[in-house]
């Protein structure tokens, strides 16, 4: 059988709708059929549970989806908005009628087409509680382990692991540029993994200690690990960001105060000025210079006695990696010129060397 160009050309013409269309449902099925993921879930937590304190929640999973919340005690679900693909966020204002309390949990509920996925918040909505669960008997942690995954270009990205108890729900604790427990899976018996991507400018502290939590019904067990990214090679603008106490020396200032801590030469003047110029605006110049005798000597004698207690210091303003500057004080002339990398050591600064 033979076919024509033309022929042919008609053929391929009519397909050619039915063939994009075919593609066009195959992917959108295996967007459908993708599996739905919580991957993080945080709270804001708050000084005092109250009526009017707010509850600020962020979720992390699979986009385009609807997240609600179900906080135990409170009279309605909180909706979150996804903010950004797979980031979603809401908030939610404690009524007088709420019961919400130390063993409130928080159930986050990623629901897509028919199918839906559950997270349970693994920390305590107040600062200083413990997590809900915490008093029962505990699951066990053999070993947690963090590394650097290969194969993600130039983004970066961390692998963590967490040995211990089958059957529960294991997260990871960062710390950094931003704080936010990344959910783990379970993927063989009793080993917990999950892969976190470090967004654009962002930075893990890896001085602090890494925190796991295995969650298995209402107990629940941390363990930290110290020095848990020793063995990590993250490239040195992490590094380098992740010096949240790092600065440089933008200028080294010589100032004079008096005994009360203050620069010299601006009070006294200002006061005298203003007194002395009120009273020859009233037109009498004897009671105007009688005035200012009474308060030119008072405060002159206050003067004399601030500037025998006068000393000269030195104030060292240096930019911070984030752009914020810092003052830190000397008594005496400090060892470091403009330009000079510091760390902020509590109330004074060290040299990196």
């Amino acid at each position: 059988m033979h076919f024509s160009a033309t022929a042919l050309a008609c053929a391929l013409a009519v397909g050619a709708p039915m063939w994009s269309a075919t593609v066009e449902a195959q992917s959108n099925s295996r967007v459908a059929n993708a599996p739905l993921r919580v991957t993080g879930f945080d709270v804001e937590q708050v000084d005092r549970l109250e009526p009017g304190a707010e509850l600020n929640f962020t979720v992390w999973g699979t986009a385009g989806a609807t997240v609600l919340l179900q906080i135990d005690g409170s009279r309605r679900t909180v909706r979150l908005d996804e903010v950004q693909p797979g980031r979603y966020q809401g908030s939610y204002v404690i009524g007088r009628s709420d019961r919400i309390g130390q063993d409130s949990r928080v159930h986050a509920n990623l629901r897509r087409n028919n199918r839906v996925t559950t997270a349970l918040l693994g920390e305590a909505l107040q600062v200083g509680w413990p997590v809900p669960g915490d008093t029962a008997l505990a699951p066990e942690i053999e070993s947690v382990a963090v590394a650097r995954e290969a194969g993600r270009g130039r983004a970066e990205a961390l692998r963590y692991t967490v040995r211990g108890t089958p059957g529960g729900h294991a997260s990871v604790l960062l710390q950094g540029s931003e704080s936010r427990n990344v959910v783990l899976d379970e993927v063989r018996r009793g080993e917990y993994v999950g892969t976190y991507v470090l967004p654009q400018r962002s930075w893990v502290d890896t001085q602090q200690p890494l925190v796991a939590q295995l969650r298995i019904g209402d107990r629940t067990v941390r363990s930290s690990v110290p020095n848990a990214y020793a063995g990590v090679n993250l490239t040195s603008r992490r590094a380098e960001a992740a010096c949240y106490d790092c600065a440089t020396v933008q200028a080294i200032n010589q100032v004079t105060v008096d005994g009360e801590g203050r620069v010299l030469g601006t009070v006294a003047g200002g006061v005298l000025g203003a007194v002395v110029g009120s009273q020859f605006g009233k037109g009498d110049g004897r009671t105007a210079a009688g005035v200012a005798g009474a308060v030119g000597g008072a405060l002159l004698g206050r003067e004399i006695q601030k500037r025998h207690n006068e000393r000269t210091q030195y104030e060292v303003v240096v930019r911070m990696h984030d752009g914020q500057q810092r003052t830190v004080v000397y008594a005496e002339p400090p060892n470091f010129r403009v330009g000079d990398r510091v760390r902020i050591n509590g109330d004074m600064l060290e040299l990196q060397r």
